[in-house]
């Protein structure tokens, strides 16, 4: 089971989480343990979401039948999100691959989109080389390196992303980038999807502030302390969601974290609950848009998981969009994962264990 402080001072469970005090040691301890500043990537997400310019060599790229976002870890989950959004808007299918080979129907009618930050990852550079030996339109989204490198050599479109944070901060950029590529192809309307999005989560970023005592993200940081979480997606479309609290609770928070999506779990994992689930603390994610059976559904499922479990946190997307309602959920659980680094006494920046693969591959 994963211990509350195994890397830190972090903070103890007689100190108040809310109140003067409670406010003064959380900007104490955020100052202490944030030495890398995190911190202020999150402030400044929300000025991510504007759709960038795009360039006329990527724009003159044939409509494509469908598309395909090549990338691993914090570089593809911008896809993830793209392709629940597409899915609503548009009828060209949108793929992501996170491996190393492309399957065999990627062929050049397929617009192959391969995200790298930092242009140097294997997996991605693999299926970018294997895509040119198709013929297959592509565009690069990368910082530079060997893929922006081998782009501009066989004369490839690059939209370049921006910033020198950590590839998982620069969803809301890879993101906007995506979403103006489609528009410039007409696979969706015009209109820019982000602008609700971007007063939302500046709203949410001064309700989350270390100096407002952290709102809500640090309260739930505070009960998922010492747990597993489980992060439940309440339908498909919350999948994506999901799957960014995972990586977030892995990368930031150094915890293992584990997802699973109605209505499927129903059918399999909630026999799991009769064995020892009292490490796990579920995270229950849900949206306005549920059905009447999918909330009867979860329901019916809480009603078994909670006398079972640590405890369960339901989180609910706010606006009105759904891009809006999914990005509200996406940076609820950045802020939640980053409190649970602080609480931890662990910096949510560094990610030791990954720079060592790398450097045994």
């Amino acid at each position: 089971m994963v211990g509350p402080f195994p890397e830190g001072k972090g903070l103890q469970s007689e100190d108040p989480p809310s109140g003067t005090g409670g406010m003064r040691e959380i900007v104490k301890l955020v100052e202490e343990i944030d030495r890398e500043g995190m911190q202020s990537i999150l402030l400044s997400f929300p000025q991510q979401l504007r759709l960038p310019p795009i360039s006329p060599d990527i724009e003159n790229l044939p409509r494509p039948r469908q598309m395909v976002v090549v990338g691993v870890g914090g570089s593809a989950i911008g896809g993830d999100i793209f392709r629940t959004y597409m899915a609503r808007l548009s009828l060209c299918p949108v793929h992501v691959i996170r491996g190393y080979c492309l399957p065999l129907w990627v062929d050049p009618k397929t617009l192959v989109v391969a995200v790298s930050c930092s242009g140097r990852t294997q997996e991605t550079l693999a299926m970018f080389q294997e895509a040119r030996k198709r013929k297959t339109p592509i565009v690069a989204v990368t910082r530079g390196g060997d893929l922006e490198k081998a782009a501009l050599e066989a004369k490839i479109p690059v939209a370049k992303l921006q910033g020198t944070s950590p590839p998982r901060t620069t969803l809301g950029n890879t993101l906007s980038i995506l979403i103006a590529l489609a528009q410039s192809l007409d696979l969706i309307p015009q209109e820019d999807p982000l602008e609700e999005a971007k007063t939302l989560l500046s709203d949410m970023a001064r309700e989350f502030h270390p100096s407002r005592k952290g709102g809500r993200a640090f309260e739930m940081a505070e009960k998922l302390k010492g747990s597993i979480p489980l992060i439940y997606a309440g339908g498909p479309s919350l999948e994506a969601v999901a799957t960014r609290w995972k990586g977030q609770f892995n990368e930031n928070s150094k915890v293992p974290a584990f997802t699973n999506t109605f209505p499927e779990l129903g059918h399999n994992e909630i026999v799991g609950w009769e064995g020892d689930m009292n490490p796990f603390h579920v995270v229950l994610l849900r949206d306005k848009e549920e059905t009447d059976l999918q909330s009867k559904t979860i329901s019916a499922t809480l009603d078994l998981m909670r006398n079972r479990c640590r405890g369960v946190e339901e989180v609910r997307s706010r606006g009105e969009n759904l891009l809006t309602r999914l990005l509200s959920l996406v940076y609820m659980g950045d802020w939640v994962s980053y409190y649970l680094a602080i609480i931890r006494g662990v910096d949510p920046t560094p990610i030791p264990l990954i720079e060592e693969l790398k450097r045994r591959l």
